[in-house]
């Protein structure tokens, strides 16, 4: 897989959990974490989006804290209209760095083309 298909596996994945088909199992079930996350957090695209590792600079941060302090579950799910709200935000950054992506990959496109 290459790492745009990575990080739209990623907006599928809170796309179910937003639709309350799916939960959140961090690293275990996150499509990048599964593919550059082994003790450290290394090449994945949303680090090198944000500049940070292991998520930070993301919603992911709020919606962790919010799952663990306010509902205190192992199974990280929409439980309130916050969690969905912080869901949203998760899925829409994942869909900003998508498209991010996919314009960076068309510049480099273009500039092999010679346009």
């Amino acid at each position: 897989m290459n790492k745009l298909s990575i990080m739209e596996a990623s907006v599928r994945k809170w796309d179910r959990i937003i639709a309350g088909k799916g939960t959140d199992g961090g690293v275990l079930d996150c499509p990048p974490c599964r593919i550059f996350y082994v003790l450290v957090c290394f090449g994945c695209p949303i680090a090198e989006y944000t500049g940070k590792k292991f998520c930070k600079g993301t919603p992911y941060i709020a919606w962790y804290r919010h799952q663990n302090y306010v509902h205190g579950r192992m199974r990280k799910k929409i439980y309130c209209p916050e969690c969905l709200r912080l869901a949203t935000d998760m899925r829409d950054f994942m869909v900003e760095i998508v498209d991010s992506m996919r314009a960076e990959q068309g510049e480099t496109q273009k500039s092999r083309e010679g346009g």
